[in-house]
């Protein structure tokens, strides 16, 4: 019995034996019409080539016969020098295809115009059975005429005589010239008519033969279908069932080729796939089951939701308080805040990380209980980071906050309590000084500036931690007003001027004065300005840099103060805005870690934002926007929402 090797073999060794046939037949016709084309090519165009050469060769001769022709005067030995030069190309290409067409006559009459066109050029007879010169006919002729004129020795009246021949000979060489052109012309025209004869005879011949095998093509399919389509299409239709979960397939095939291979092992494919569901099945289950009781156990709200919004996996916690049922849509919840985060961290593909309390969502639980819950956001991706998910967690903060909020009311207490008898103290080291109570010597005064020094120190840690205290309360307002940006900047550089001065620093300021104008208080953004200018100074050695300038936004103004410093490691890059974080240095400045902290709460306050770049011993770039003056519509519009942005709790 036939396998699929031999059918497929019968089936289309009689489509090559047709291709092999038609191929031999057209290589026929191409090499018949390639005799045709020699002749046409390789005799009749030469002539028309040799033709056109000699009529582009003479015409330069012309033009320099006329340079040395003696009718303005004789010519120098300059002029026939540089004739000569010029005349050495075109003489070569006459004599050259004047020659080749004494040796390409193959018309009649050509050898009259050939003998003509010889005579007038070079005064020779030629041989027309060899094409080859014989005996001199005449000196009367273009070349010897034209070789007088390139001589030193010709008299200035047998020059003129001369160049009149020449200015005689050149048009009956140009028409004789022109004749072996015409007369090559006329004869390919019959030769071109029948090489189109012959290539619509092969082109109907083709055409028959390729109808032909068509014909032979479409009974061998209709041969063949049923011994191979017939059982492809039974195998593809039962594919398509186990694409659509259906594995209780199937197949049969009668015929003993490897189609019936194929089939069996289509059916032990079949089989095995409904062994996996089965294990598979139970996996998941079990997978699922644990997950679940993991994520039960656990205080925080979870759930995944896929890339269409829908709620796949939640824990207890976050259906009790959020809604977040299986099978619901995120963004269909009354709270819409989950639902636009999810939206964020769709677009953007990264993690959404919650700024601090003021971003926590508040929620009564069961028992009435007023709870707090920070809630992020992480994308679920693929190895190509195409989103499946988005896995949002609120974070119970609740415990957390009331220990911060106890946190910042001790630090107030404790800042209110020490300023009273800090003051005393710096009042008293301050009149011991000025030795109003009597005189000191000098250890006694090293001893009370250094205490004068810490007092100070220490009265500006309590002025930090109230500020900290009123701008986490919300009890400051601020006084927004349209400023000047390179005011801002000036006001803020004069106090430290001398300090710089002082370090060997260079401080270099680049705010224009057509530098847009800002929304601020100036009160507080000159603590901002004070406090990197400061830090710049403080971590940056002697013949240093620090440069201060702005770049306009779109509805900003950014403001970068960068320095030549030590620079800030990367480990601590994270957390240099953090309250009482300090980066860990040998020889470490004085200071509480609160300075960097507070700019940040005054210029979120402001709406903008603050953000560090360095790498260690290249230096530190800060940088914080403020919004422009000229892109507020309503002042009172903008007053309201600054004022809601640093005490959320209003309304």
């Amino acid at each position: 019995m036939f396998g699929l090797r031999q059918k497929l073999f019968f089936g289309f060794g009689g489509l090559l034996a047709i291709l092999l046939s038609v191929s031999v037949l057209c290589v026929a016709v191409l090499q018949q019409h390639r005799s045709w084309l020699d002749q046409f090519l390789y005799e009749n165009w030469r002539s028309v080539e040799y033709g056109q050469h000699m009529l582009d060769a003479i015409q330069p001769l012309n033009v320099i016969a006329q340079t040395v022709s003696g009718q303005s005067g004789e010519p120098t030995k300059a002029e026939l020098a540089a004739a000569t030069s010029a005349s050495t190309k075109p003489l070569a290409d006459f004599d050259s295809n004047c020659d080749a067409e004494d040796h390409n006559i193959t018309l009649s009459h050509e050898d009259t115009i050939a003998t003509d066109l010889t005579r007038l050029w070079s005064g020779f007879d030629i041989d027309v059975h060899t094409g080859r010169q014989t005996n001199k006919f005449t000196s009367d002729c273009y070349r010897d005429q034209f070789t007088k004129l390139l001589s030193g020795q010709t008299s200035l009246s047998d020059r003129r005589v001369a160049y009149a021949a020449i200015q005689r000979l050149s048009p009956l060489i140009k028409t004789r010239a022109q004749d072996v052109i015409d007369l090559n012309f006329q004869n390919m025209q019959p030769v071109e008519g029948k090489i189109k004869d012959m290539a619509d005879s092969a082109t109907r011949l083709i055409v028959r033969l390729a109808v032909a095998g068509a014909a032979l093509a479409v009974v061998f399919i209709l041969l063949m279908s049923r011994a191979i389509l017939r059982p492809l299409g039974t195998l593809t239709q039962s594919l398509e069932e186990v694409a659509k979960g259906n594995l209780d397939q199937i197949v049969h095939v009668n015929s003993r080729d490897e189609l019936h291979k194929l089939a069996e092992a289509f059916n032990s494919m079949a089989a095995n796939l409904r062994e996996f569901r089965r294990t598979d099945r139970a996996k998941l289950m079990r997978i699922q089951r644990t997950t679940q009781l993991a994520v039960n156990s656990l205080p925080d709200a979870i759930a995944v939701v896929n890339s269409s919004g829908i709620v796949e996996l939640s824990n207890q916690t976050a259906q009790t308080l959020f809604s977040l049922f299986p099978e619901q849509s995120i963004l269909s919840l009354r709270d819409e805040r989950l639902g636009a985060l999810y939206q964020q961290v769709s677009r953007d593909a990264a993690p959404s990380q919650p700024r601090g309390y003021e971003s926590a969502i508040e929620v009564f639980d069961q028992g009435g209980q007023l709870r707090f819950f920070l809630p992020r956001a992480v994308p679920i991706l693929d190895a190509d980071r195409v989103l499946l998910g988005v896995t949002v967690v609120l974070g119970d903060v609740t415990n957390l906050r009331k220990l911060d909020e106890m946190k910042s009311g001790l630090l107030s207490v404790v800042s209110h309590e020490l300023k009273t008898p800090l003051t005393s103290i710096r009042m008293a080291s301050h009149l011991l000084l000025e030795e109003r109570v009597g005189s000191l010597n000098p250890k006694q005064t090293e001893l009370l500036m250094a205490a004068r020094d810490d007092a100070d120190r220490l009265q500006k840690i309590i002025e930090d931690l109230l500020d900290m205290g009123r701008l986490e309360s919300g009890r400051v307002r601020l006084d927004l007003q349209a400023e000047p940006s390179e005011r801002l900047v000036s006001d803020a550089i004069t106090p430290l001027e001398s300090a710089f001065h002082d370090k060997g620093l260079t401080l270099n300021v680049d705010v224009p004065v057509e530098t847009p104008p800002v929304l601020a208080d100036p009160a507080r953004i000159g603590h901002v300005f004070s406090n990197l200018l400061t830090n710049a100074m403080k971590f940056t050695a002697p013949g240093g840099r620090v440069r201060i300038y702005a770049q306009p936004l779109d509805k900003f103004v950014r403001f970068i103060v960068e320095d030549t410093g030590i620079g800030i490691p990367s480990q601590h890059i994270g957390r240099i805005f953090e309250r009482f974080y300090r980066v860990p240095r040998e020889n470490q400045p004085s200071g509480a870690g609160l300075g960097l902290a507070i700019a940040k709460e005054i210029v979120d306050a402001h709406g903008g934002t603050i953000s560090v770049e360095s790498q260690p011993e290249k230096g530190s770039r800060f940088s914080f926007t403020l919004q422009r003056a000229d892109q507020i519509p309503d002042k009172r519009e903008t007053e309201a929402k600054y004022e809601t942005s640093i005490n959320p709790h209003n309304g």
